[in-house]
């Protein structure tokens, strides 16, 4: 039976192909021996060139660690198969770097595999992982509320495991029946380690409910995969348009389900924070993009998220006093560049009326009759007191009332540049000109262009 299954997992997920060379993750224990027995066993079957062992010492168990390292040893040299090994005190290590033991294990068995990898030529690694093992990792993620890890682990990614279909029951009755030896680890059976809480104490109770919870929860992590495969695709589709924003219409967002919206949107947070949302801070950000009014949230010491009218952006959490830049420029000087703000604006005199483009986000056209060559102009922000003519009026009003009608976020206001001629503003560039020196005449000789273009 545990063979017909190993052949299965084979034959839906195809593990291995022709001429792999395989590296097993050689722990000595029950699931790894067996493992490698299978693998030999079906090695022409499947069509494998070579075989190797790894195992990583952890150094954690003193006596009993370099018991297994040593029987580690003997078996490769048993079965003819040449063996890595490695010490690496992961106490020490995870110490060092305030880190769990599990975690930096992990990282460290991983990492030691895939350099073993690189230089031997290898195509897979195969892990001892089985059906019961993947009911433990679900369980253990359920009760920690982890949506990710709720999946469990697949057939096939980075590693391949061969013994997917297989309970621990089958393992253990299958190396006794055949008289494999192994070693066992003791520690698997002390419950002050979660892990083996579940294993020993929880899962024997819920099989109690049902006798075939292994296979439910198999059949249950592999439809969350496809579930969350493609809403992950769909997610990253979106994604991709708003990759480069720096501030979200949510308009533009409205149609989107929950689930693609919270996806897309951590996605647009770690591209430009590296910040990994908690399954709470996701929920908040759900809740005020439903909600109305300006509102924000913390995303870490260095961050927050801000919204404000319908748009959603990321600021400093601690806003340095911006540095006051301004910038004079003559028309003869063509264009003026603008490091801090990535920009250039390049200054025309439209030779025909149709050169003319009027487009207040990139080009806006103004004609000053009594202009003088040595007259300039002034680039700047926005200061306390300002004040703005509409187009078509004729008083002024408060740039801030302005840029209120505008429903332009304050986060936004102290970013966009103003040009300014005889104390005047012309063009709020990129968003809205002033009603000063509108074009009037087919007489272009005292017309001005200003364009912007992104450097």
């Amino acid at each position: 039976m545990i063979e017909k299954k190993f052949l299965k997992a084979q034959s839906e997920f195809n593990l291995f192909q022709k001429n792999d060379n395989v590296l097993i993750a050689f722990s000595g224990g029950v699931d790894s021996t067996v493992l490698t027995h299978l693998l030999l066993k079906f090695k022409n079957h499947l069509g494998l060139n070579k075989i190797y062992l790894a195992h990583l010492n952890h150094m954690l168990r003193g006596e009993d660690s370099l018991r297994d390292e040593q029987f580690c040893r003997e078996f490769a040299q048993k079965h003819n198969l040449k063996i890595f090994i490695k010490r690496l005190d992961i106490k020490q290590l995870a110490s060092k770097e305030k880190r769990s033991l599990e975690e930096v294990a992990r990282e460290e068995r991983y990492k030691f595999f895939n350099e073993i990898s690189e230089k031997q030529n290898i195509q897979k690694i195969a892990t001892g992982h089985h059906q019961t093992d993947l009911a433990e990792t679900m369980i253990l993620w359920f009760i920690q509320g982890n949506r990710k890890g709720l999946k469990g682990f697949k057939p096939k990614n980075r590693v391949v495991r061969p013994l997917y279909f297989i309970k621990k029951d089958e393992i253990l009755e299958y190396a006794h029946k055949h008289n494999i030896e192994y070693v066992q680890d003791i520690t698997n059976f002390q419950t002050d380690f979660l892990r083996n809480k579940i294993r020993l104490e929880i899962l024997p109770i819920l099989k109690e409910i049902n006798p075939n919870l292994e296979n439910s929860l198999q059949l249950l992590s592999r439809f969350l995969f496809i579930d969350d495969e493609y809403l992950e695709n769909e997610a990253n589709n979106l994604f991709l348009k708003i990759k480069n924003e720096q501030v979200l219409n949510l308009d533009k967002l409205k149609d989107y389900p929950e689930a693609l919206l919270y996806r897309a949107i951590s996605l647009w947070i770690k591209e430009k924070t590296g910040i990994h949302l908690s399954y709470i801070k996701i929920l908040q950000i759900l809740k005020i993009l439903k909600s109305s009014g300006n509102k924000e949230i913390s995303l870490s010491k260095e961050y927050k998220l801000v919204k404000e009218y319908n748009n959603i952006s990321i600021k400093l959490a601690k806003n340095d006093e911006k540095k006051e830049i301004l910038y004079k420029f003559k028309i003869s000087d063509k264009k003026v560049v603008i490091p801090e703000l990535n920009m250039e604006i390049l200054i025309k005199k439209p030779e025909k009326l149709e050169d003319i483009k009027f487009d207040s986000s990139k080009v806006e056209c103004f004609e000053i009759p009594d202009l003088k060559e040595d007259e300039s102009f002034i680039l700047r922000f926005r200061k306390e007191g300002d004040r703005f003519l509409p187009f078509g009026k004729k008083t002024e009003k408060k740039l801030k009332d302005v840029f209120m009608d505008m429903k332009i976020p304050k986060s936004m206001r102290e970013n966009i540049p103003i040009i300014e001629f005889r104390n005047k503003i012309l063009w709020l560039v990129g968003h809205k000109r002033s009603g000063y020196f509108p074009v009037k005449n087919k007489n272009l000789e005292n017309v001005i262009c200003f364009e912007i273009k992104e450097v």
